[in-house]
């Protein structure tokens, strides 16, 4: 296993392939990581607050439970991340390749996710309290029982995707794309 000095040492001498490296409860907060490949990592419980990941590639890794408090990720390829419980607040995820990642019960209050590929994810019960969702793919994505109040929904496309259990009110849903989502209202 690496040690984050280490890492941090051969990050700065210019390597970047760091794939399927063990980072599980790690602190990297505030690192400039831009462009690392971290493809199939531990990373549960890491804590990257303030960190810089811009084009970074996580595909595949576990984040279960990190902490991403302000991390700026955009356009980073995340493709089947697992996100289960991480705290998202304030991270800026924009334009970045989501599709089927899992965020069960994440809390992603104030995420800018503009422009985001969440085609397939499945975000059930994770908390997008005024995100910003402008332009993002959500085609197939599971909402249910998502909190999203106050949460910036124009220009999104919505088909396919389950809104069950969810509060619509509040939410700018306007230019929403094939908005053909499935929606149970609940009583």
């Amino acid at each position: 296993m690496i040690e984050v000095h280490q890492l941090i040492k051969l990050y700065r001498e210019g390597k970047r392939d760091f794939n399927k490296i063990d980072l599980k409860q790690a602190y990297l907060g505030g690192v400039d990581l831009s462009e690392v490949q971290l493809c199939q990592a531990n990373l549960s419980k890491i804590n990257l607050s303030l960190a810089v990941l811009q084009r970074a590639d996580l595909n595949q890794s576990n984040l279960c439970c990190a902490q991403l408090w302000r991390t700026d990720c955009q356009e980073a390829s995340l493709i089947k991340v697992q996100w289960e419980r991480a705290m998202l607040i304030r991270a800026n995820l924009a334009f970045t390749k989501l599709s089927e990642s899992v965020f069960k019960k994440a809390d992603m209050r104030l995420i800018c996710l503009e422009g985001a590929d969440l085609r397939d994810a499945d975000l059930s019960g994770a908390n997008l309290s005024y995100a910003n969702l402008k332009g993002a793919n959500l085609s197939g994505a599971n909402l249910t029982n998502v909190v999203i109040t106050g949460a910036n929904l124009s220009a999104t496309n919505l088909s396919r995707t389950c809104l069950e259990g969810i509060n619509l009110e509040s939410i700018n849903l306007s230019r929403v794309i094939e908005p053909n989502f499935y929606l149970k209202r609940t009583a």
